[in-house]
């Protein structure tokens, strides 16, 4: 039996209307089911704003970090002349409380300990200015860290109630 061309056409046509109606009527069920689900949130009193507001909170510090963190700005303002500096970062777990002092220092080609004091003594007077080291608890420390170009530590100064150790 040979079936017509035209008769083809016309059954390929109903064929594709038959799929895309049933396809519509996938998407209106699957619709209607986020619909419904927004509602019954919704209903249980679950607010998106609430998610909104803790994202935005910021961590709370202490007075205590929040000065030691006030003091590095302070040494990174006065650092920021010098060629070699390129920034500063501060850790206080696990202590002592550690000041990072990031340098373009190659360890095998320093320049002598002199310059590296120097910046070790600046930032060390910008924490005694502020009174920093009263703050800490008996027999509790802080280092000053001058890290090179590769992340290398070149020299470290201990520091106690205004004394070096």
């Amino acid at each position: 039996m040979k079936i017509d061309p035209k008769m083809r056409r016309i059954q390929q046509k109903y064929k594709t209307e038959i799929e895309a109606k049933n396809q519509k009527g996938k998407d209106t069920l699957v619709v209607a089911s986020i619909i419904f689900f927004m509602i019954l949130l919704l209903f249980f009193g679950v607010k998106f704003a609430d998610f909104e507001e803790d994202a935005i909170k910021p961590i709370a510090t202490d007075d205590f970090q929040k000065k030691w963190m006030d003091v590095t700005l302070e040494i990174d303002d006065t650092l920021k002349d010098s060629s070699e500096y390129k920034g500063i970062a501060i850790d206080f777990s696990p202590e002592p409380i550690k000041i990072i002092l990031k340098t373009s220092f190659d360890k095998t080609h320093i320049m002598g300990d002199d310059h590296l004091n120097e910046l070790i003594s600046i930032a060390n007077e910008s924490i005694t200015s502020k009174n920093l080291p009263a703050s800490l608890k008996e027999n509790q420390t802080y280092e000053i860290i001058v890290i090179g170009k590769n992340r290398e530590e070149i020299t470290r100064g201990t520091f106690r109630n205004d004394e070096q150790l």
